[in-house]
């Protein structure tokens, strides 16, 4: 088992669900923002006039119309680029971040620490290393038993 290859890239289904959910909120915050005949007071502490609360909806349906076309580009480079995680027996190669094209190789020995994080039911593997820290999202492979797979082959090539 000289080299293993991890596949890192987005779920697809998940990023086109969550681009459509934006678009879709977009749409709506849109059309409430353009037909909007009521002021807004929110959690009785910010009140807004008819024209500040349709300034406001407005704001939030351009946000969410950045976040789908961001969720649109994502989607595009997910589907169109192969990325992977590659394990030799001295080191680690991965994309520096999920949106990088920037391939970091990190020597085993180089290893100080690996820990994971979980955020919200997200697990993040963070492999510290003399030149600082690579984070390999659980979200960017295709499964937890592959995300479990990677951490324990790590963990099993770091000296010490």
């Amino acid at each position: 088992m000289n080299e293993v290859k991890f596949p890192y890239k987005p779920n697809v289904v998940i990023m086109i669900l969550s681009t459509v959910t934006m678009a879709s909120i977009a749409l709506g915050l849109g059309y409430i923002a353009k037909t909007n005949d009521r002021g807004l007071i929110l959690n009785r502490v910010i009140e807004f006039s008819v024209e500040g609360a349709t300034i406001f909806y407005g704001c939030l349906a351009v946000a969410c119309g950045v976040l789908a076309i961001f969720g649109v580009i994502a989607t595009i480079i997910g589907l169109t680029t192969k990325k992977e995680i590659l394990l030799t027996r001295s080191s680690i190669s991965a994309p520096k971040s999920a949106i990088s094209k920037k391939i970091l190789t990190i020597p085993f020995k180089d290893v100080t620490k690996i820990n994971i994080q979980t955020v919200q039911k997200q697990k993040f593997l963070h492999i510290i290393h003399a030149r600082g820290k690579l984070t390999i999202p659980q979200n960017m492979l295709p499964s937890k038993k592959l995300f479990e797979e990677l951490t324990t082959l790590i963990a099993s090539r770091i000296p010490g």
